[in-house]
């Protein structure tokens, strides 16, 4: 939006809207008028360099308004006085920057990030300083950030000039179609800026229910094969909707005392006859924060509602995770009672077997004895080195194992002892 949009107040409803450039502004300021200005920050930096400096010294716009450090934050509040040569207040300015997080029916996690450049940097010409942190790429993923800068001067002569910077264009149209707050006086530096909170509350208004959306359509649904990462998106997602209304919530606190403190030192407290006026613009300013920090809350209770999801997620699939195992745990006891079965068959037959094989060697001999007509059963007399060779052999390799039971034992035991001062030294 390279467009600047003029919202005329002084004439009666609807108010007059027309498209203009800066240098027609320029001609509009400090003449008694109050009006509302729609443009980009795209637009005014664009600007010539004479001209830029010229809409800065008149509408006295700070140097750090738009730099990137304050560009890139999530919210800030602040005044400036101006005196004339008799002590008055000849010009009095406010800025304050707002954010919302947006997010849309479906929802991708981004797989890049655009870094953030140290103020500090060395050499800030190799990175592009002028790509946003929060760029129109994130809607291609389900979700945008509105970033709204805002800037307004008041002179003597009663004139307001409010400026507002990157405010998107459904917020434009319902603004041009509010009508001027009624028996609020348009001298007021701060009543324009009603009219901008009843847009900016819808805004954290339709950026807190998207994400309770998100939250209910999972709750209908909840699947049995678990989306961690669409869980953890709704979750990040709510922590940042949250942390841009506590922001709001600061600010507009902040200018409702910036507010406070101008109007104890001006005509605005006090009527034509002396007595104390009614603050319509401090009921609407308090009135307008309740309902802020009220989306705060349901934020919250959000992000507590996600977290709960969360951990529901984790234990389902603990418990899925446990009548695996005991699904498993019965497989085995019913392997394990065959493996009895078959020790138990193999243990019956394995004497007979052990017999069987001795008496099948060649220490042994059962021949019929011809002459005699009968059988005879002959032990060699080398029976012994059947012995010698297998107790022998059979204790060695029962030493054997048990050596390396006992040194493997020994090895684990040396490695946790060298390994115990390592995570001594590493904690903090």
């Amino acid at each position: 939006m390279d467009k600047v949009i003029q919202l005329d107040f002084n004439t009666s409803y609807p108010c007059q809207s027309r498209e203009i450039r800066w240098e027609e502004l320029l001609q509009d300021v400090h003449v008694g008028r109050v009006q509302i200005v729609f443009a980009s920050t795209k637009a005014f930096l664009s600007t010539t360099p004479k001209l830029q400096e010229t809409l800065r010294s008149k509408l006295k716009i700070p140097s750090f308004f738009f730099d990137r450090m304050y560009l890139q934050s999530s919210g800030f509040c602040g005044y400036d006085v101006w005196l004339d040569k008799n002590e008055e207040v000849e010009f009095y300015t406010y800025w304050t920057r707002f954010t919302v997080k947006q997010t849309h029916d479906k929802l991708q996690p981004k797989r890049t990030f655009t870094p953030h450049i140290s103020n500090h940097h060395n050499n800030p010409s190799d990175w592009n300083t002028d790509m946003a942190i929060h760029g129109p790429q994130s809607a291609r993923h389900g979700w945008e950030w509105y970033e709204m800068g805002f800037f307004a001067c008041w002179a003597q002569s009663g004139s307001v000039t409010l400026l507002c910077f990157d405010l998107p264009t459904k917020s434009q149209s319902h603004i041009q179609s509010m009508s001027w707050p009624q028996g609020v006086s348009r001298s007021c530096p701060y009543a324009a800026f009603l009219l901008i909170l009843d847009a900016l509350l819808r805004l954290y208004d339709d950026s807190v229910w998207a994400i309770r959306n998100h939250i209910s359509r999972w709750e209908a649904k909840r699947l049995i094969e678990t989306d961690y990462f669409l869980l953890h998106e709704i979750a990040r997602h709510g922590v940042h909707v949250s942390e841009a209304l506590s922001v709001a919530i600061q600010s507009l606190d902040t200018m409702q005392h910036h507010y406070e403190r101008f109007r104890a030192n001006s005509t605005l407290a006090c009527s034509k006859n002396g007595r104390g006026r009614w603050d319509k613009v401090g009921s609407l300013f308090e009135f307008q924060l309740g309902l802020l920090r009220g989306l705060l809350q349901r934020s919250e209770a959000n992000n507590a509602r996600i977290q709960n999801e969360i951990t529901l997620a984790f234990n389902a699939a603990a418990q899925r995770d446990s009548k695996v195992q005991l699904q498993i745990g019965e497989e085995a006891k019913r392997e394990a009672s065959a493996m009895k079965a078959i020790a138990v068959v193999t243990m019956t037959f394995l004497p007979a077997t052990f017999i069987s094989t001795i008496f099948g060697t060649n220490f042994f001999s059962f021949e019929p004895d011809r002459d005699a007509g009968q059988s005879s059963f002959a032990v060699s007399r080398q029976f012994w080195i059947y012995w010698a060779l297998s107790v022998p052999l059979t204790v060695a390799t029962l030493a054997l194992w048990f050596w390396w039971s006992r040194w493997a034992e020994h090895l684990r035991l040396s490695r946790s002892r060298a390994d115990a001062p390592r995570g001594k030294n590493s904690s903090p």
